[in-house]
Order: structure tokens, then sequence, then C-alpha cells
């Protein structure tokens, strides 16, 4: 380990509230920050803005803000994608899902479809198989725009090496999602039903669990200070790397996500630079493991796989957030 690494380490693992970055205000040790303390406020909303697809000014000013925003009225596809396509082009097609229990399970998508008809709360997360079938449809290039650049150091990593770009979601009526966030951004396109998503920023030191999953920071949920999204088909929301997020499905829902990150100099800013060396150091396996693997985040809420690796303050924690 050389010199900086060992100063990084160092810092990472003394206590959280040791060091804010310089553009915000130095707590002393007689007046912690808690926990949970949201720093939304720091980007200077209180909501999520909504731009028409046609403001391009306002949708670089709120993409280079670096907060959540929602493009209304966009279409990046060249033909429809629905539920219906999904059982008419891949219904012998085997798929990864959770079930009603929140274990991971294998079924067709005929079979899977069939039981999300018969109200059964099943969902898919994260599928970047099927994210690359229905890829061919989808025009990157209006990200690009948005983005200001083709491609970043890190995105060679994700779409070429991990070859993950896209990933499909579906899930159903009364499905929950745990609250995390992760080193990507992601594109939402929402394509079927509606969706609520709640989003927060936290610093490191203000997660409650910063080690307790291998590549997710996870985080307690808290209405009060989150933006809420109401999302349906024609919108598109951004949410930025580290920004925590989870959804509330309202109808069965059907979106596909760009998966991207941003430049280094993104990562490298004050209010990120904690979280990504965190991860970089900290937990290089789990980030190896990821890029690696078949699915975008896989087991990630798998009940049997929690059990087997938490304590039972950890199960108590995740029980109460959703995780499973």
């Amino acid at each position: 380990m050389n010199c900086t690494s060992m100063v990084l380490y160092t810092t990472l693992n003394s206590t959280y509230v040791n060091i804010m970055p310089s553009d915000h205000t130095v707590k002393d040790h007689h007046t912690p920050t808690p926990p949970h303390a949201s720093s939304v406020h720091e980007f200077g909303i209180n909501s999520a803005p909504r731009v028409p697809v046609d403001d391009w000014e306002q949708i670089r000013a709120c993409y280079q803000a670096g907060h959540p925003f929602v493009i209304e009225g966009a279409t990046v596809q060249d033909q429809q994608l629905s539920i219906d396509d999904l059982r008419e082009r891949i219904a012998d097609e085997e798929v990864t899902c959770f079930n009603p229990e929140y274990l991971s399970d294998k079924m067709t998508m005929g079979t899977l479809l069939d039981r999300v008809e018969q109200g059964e709360k099943y969902r898919i997360r994260a599928d970047v198989q099927l994210g690359k079938l229905f890829s061919q449809h989808f025009n990157t290039s209006f990200f690009e725009r948005v983005r200001g650049v083709k491609i970043t150091l890190m995105d060679m990593l994700l779409h070429f090496l991990a070859k993950k770009s896209w990933a499909v979601f579906l899930s159903t009526p009364g499905c929950k999602m745990s609250n995390h966030s992760h080193i990507n951004s992601t594109f939402v396109v929402q394509l079927e039903g509606t969706k609520t998503w709640h989003l927060d920023f936290r610093y490191l030191n203000q997660l409650e669990h910063p080690t307790l999953y291998p590549y997710d920071y996870l985080a307690k949920k808290h209405p009060a200070q989150e933006l809420v999204v109401h999302m349906k088909p024609g919108n598109i929301l951004y949410v930025p790397a580290y920004w925590l997020h989870y959804t509330d499905t309202d109808t069965v829902s059907l979106s596909m996500h760009y998966l991207f990150t941003e430049k280094m100099s993104y990562y490298f800013s004050k209010r990120m630079c904690k979280l990504f060396f965190f991860e970089m150091i900290r937990r290089p396996i789990g980030m190896l493991k990821l890029a690696l693997a078949r699915d975008n985040e896989f087991a990630f809420g798998d009940k049997s796989l929690w059990s087997k690796r938490c304590t039972e303050k950890e199960l108590t924690f995740l029980a109460e957030n959703d995780y499973y």
C-alpha cells in the first residue's frame, strides 16, 4: 500500500465525523452530524425538477448540477416496448426474479407474467441480459447529448469489460425496494405503468451501514427528507451516482435503465470523494464481483443470502427497511 492509499485508508477507517468537505460547516466532537441527516439541501432544491424534452439548456443545467431531475415527453426507442411485447417475444426465455417470499427464483417469462396477472408479487431486478436483448431499440445518443460526453473512463469498464449498459426492471403493485446507492449513475426510462421514487443524498458519515453489503451503500428510509418523484411512461429520471434511492410500485411497472458512470472529476469532487475511495479501498473484491456478475445487482435483496451473512441486529435493520 503506497503513502496515498495509507492516508486514505486511515482517514476512511477513522470516526466518520472527523473530516467534512471544505465547503461545509465542520462539526466538533460534541455536536456530531446525525447519522441519517440529509444533505439534499446543499444542491439548492426541495424537489426534483421536471424539464420538457426540448429544453436542452435546462436539461444540461440540471445534469451539471448533479442532482436528480425528470425529462418529460421523451422517446428514446424506435418502437414501443411493453409487457405484452415481453410475452410475445420471450415467453419461453428463462429469467431470474424475486418471488413473494423475497427469494431468488427462475422461471420462464411466460410463467412469470401469468403469475403477475394473477396479482402475485414478483419482480425482475436489474436484468442486464434482457437489457442487452432490447437495447437495439434504444438510442444512447440522447443520453450522450445530456451528459456532454460519449464515453468516460469507467464506462469502458462497465460497458465493454463488464458488458453492462442496459437493464430491465419489472415489478408489481406492493413491491417495495430498499434504500441504497451505488457507483454508477442511471437514466430510468419508464415504459409502462407507474412507480414512485424516493431519493436522498448523504455523506459517508451519514450512512448507518456503509459496510453491510459488498458493493452498495445501505441506509434507513426517512421519507420526510427525501425527494419524491412519480414516474409514468414518457418520463426519464436521472439518478446520479451515490444518490440513495428506493421505489414503491403503484401499478405493474416496466422500465429500462441506462447504466453509466460519470467523469472522474465527479468522483473526486468534495461531495463524492470519500464515498468513492471508501469503496475502492474497503471493498474492491465486492466491486470486482459486481463487475463480473451476470446480473447488475446479483443477489441484492435475496432473503436466504442475507440470512447467511448478517447478524441478528443487521437482519432487523434489513427487515425494517424493506431489504427483504
